[in-house]
Order: C-alpha cells, then sequence, then structure tokens
C-alpha cells in the first residue's frame, strides 16, 4: 500500500464516511473514492462493506488497523519534524528541564545569559527526561536540562554540575540532629520519610539508600520534588529530595545533606545533528554556575 492509501484508510476508519475522509483529508470526495478503490485494487480484497451512507471495516481491515495506526503516526511524526526544522536559525532557545531545575535554578541562569544577549528569545518547557530527549530528537527543544540521562546515539550529554539528595524538614522532627551539618543515612532510618517514588535517577538512589540502610516505608510516596517539600512543611515527614528543590522552594526547613552523601550529575543534552549556538553554550555555562551556588549553600547553616 502506498502512504496515501494508509491515509485514506486511516481517515475512512476515523470517520466511517466517505464524506467525512474527505474532509479530514481536505480532498474532495471522488478523490477519496479513487483512492480507496487503487488500495482495495493494490491489497486484493475489500477494505469496507457499505451499509446505507456509511462503511464498514472488513475483518481484513480490523486486522490491518493497528499497523495502519502506527504507520500514520510515524507519518505525522515526519510532518512535525519538517514543520520545525522549517522554523529556521531566528526563533527562539528552546529549553527544557526536569521539573526541580526549571522552577529553581533555570529562571535565575536565563536572567544571566540575557544580561550577555539582551535580544535573545526563549522558550521554556518541563517534562520528564524521556519526554525531553524525544523532543530533542524532534526537533521540538534545542537543549534539555536533566539528572544523569541515559546515553543516546543522537544525543550529546555534557556534564555542567552536581546536586545531592538532602533530608528537609522542620528542625523539631530532626530532633537532636536539627543543629547538625548533615544527618547519617542510618538516622534516617527511624524517622517518618516522604518516600521519592518512580524510576529516574533520584528515584532510584533513594531506593538503592532504603534498602541499604532499612528505611521504614513511609505513609506518603510523591514523584514530584516539590510537593514532597511542601509536605514536609505542613510536618507530614522528612523528605529527601534534591539539594535545588529544597534550597529554592522553602526557607521554613532544615536542610541536611545525607551521609554517606548522594551525589548525581546534571547533564546538558543536545542532538548531535544541531548546531550549539553561543547563547546555548551560554546558558549552559550559567545553569553550571546556580547549581554551584545551590551545592555552596546546602553545605551553609540553616534554621
Amino acid at each position: 500500500m502506498r502512504t496515501r492509501h494508509i491515509e485514506v484508510l486511516q481517515a475512512i476508519l476515523r470517520t466511517g464516511t466517505i464524506s467525512g475522509a474527505a474532509r479530514l483529508l481536505h480532498v474532495s470526495q471522488p478523490a477519496v473514492t479513487k483512492a480507496l478503490q487503487h488500495a482495495e485494487a493494490t491489497v486484493g480484497f475489500a477494505l469496507f462493506n457499505r451499509e446505507g451512507k456509511r462503511l464498514v471495516a472488513t475483518k481484513e481491515t480490523h486486522a490491518l488497523a493497528p499497523v495502519v495506526e502506527q504507520a500514520t503516526g510515524g507519518l505525522d511524526a515526519v510532518r512535525e519534524l519538517a514543520r520545525n526544522l522549517k522554523l529556521g536559525a531566528d526563533k527562539a532557545v528552546r529549553v527544557a528541564a526536569v521539573a526541580s531545575l526549571a522552577n529553581s535554578v533555570l529562571p535565575s541562569a536565563l536572567l544571566a545569559t540575557r544580561k550577555l544577549f539582551p535580544k535573545m528569545r526563549s522558550e521554556l518547557n518541563t517534562g520528564h527526561t524521556e519526554d525531553m530527549m524525544q523532543k530533542l530528537l524532534m526537533h521540538e527543544v534545542d537543549m534539555g536540562i536533566a539528572f544523569d540521562p541515559p546515553l543516546h546515539p543522537s544525543l550529546d550529554c555534557v556534564e555542567i554540575g552536581h546536586l545531592q539528595l538532602v533530608a528537609a524538614s522542620l528542625p523539631a522532627r530532626l530532633g537532636k540532629y536539627a543543629r547538625n551539618k548533615s544527618i547519617s543515612a542510618e538516622a534516617l532510618a527511624s524517622m517518618e520519610l516522604i518516600e521519592l517514588s518512580g524510576k529516574d535517577p533520584l528515584g532510584r538512589i533513594y531506593s538503592r539508600y532504603a534498602n541499604r540502610f532499612n528505611w521504614q516505608q513511609g505513609k506518603t510516596a510523591v514523584r514530584t520534588y516539590q510537593m514532597a517539600v511542601r509536605l514536609a512543611e505542613l510536618d507530614q515527614g522528612v523528605a529527601i529530595v534534591d539539594s535545588a528543590s529544597a534550597n529554592f522552594f522553602s526557607d521554613k526547613l532544615k536542610v541536611l545533606p545525607l551521609e554517606p552523601r548522594a551525589e548525581f550529575p546534571v547533564c546538558a543534552m543536545y542532538l548531535k545533528a544541531a548546531a550549539v549556538t553561543d547563547i546555548m553554550r551560554t546558558l549552559t555555562h550559567c545553569i553550571g554556575d546556580e547549581l554551584k551556588k545551590v551545592q555552596d549553600a546546602t553545605w551553609q547553616p540553616r534554621a
């Protein structure tokens, strides 16, 4: 079957009529009818049966439908990629970051970059690492910022700094440890923890520490670090979060790095086939500066 046959088949499956398919494809009804007839001649069997004005898929078409849906999705992806490539070099720098960084270090880094490039236009997005990588491959964003992303053959990954897991809690809940500058992982075993769930790098680190140091299962598990911080503010437990979330989203909490340290890299991702502009390099450098500030702040005494 040709590409046009697949488009027509999918349009009829979605609308159930020749007229509906014609409207969906922005072509005439005779054009749809002709394409359908040609498709049936090509495959050698009927694709639809007529019931009044409606077309009902044959059993053969039902068998083809999942593959047709997949093929149509591929065609849509090609069109979307072509549209993004057509935008040209004067488009805004499009940055995607995991939510913790997008809400903490990225705004300050953007401000620092704009001082050097006053006319810079930007478009900021948040998302999970896998979504971010897909957007890079589809040219929907120009750079991504994530925690320890997996390797991909079409993407360059540059380490730009480090963060670490910390315990964040109202001081009273920490008891004798509230005056410390760090807290041992063993000490957390007796506390009510707000768990980090999920399979992202931070969730995996949390799981390793929980297993190694016998942390008890908490009453609450979260995948959003800001939510963990907010729950800690409401005295629902000790939040185990990244140091950026702890330092930027609350000034009420005592923040203690874990011992042994649970450090992880922050990386910038770029599409290998795309050019990295001076603005992108500068923004990456400024994000690295902001990450350094977070790490320095983590080790300062805090009420």
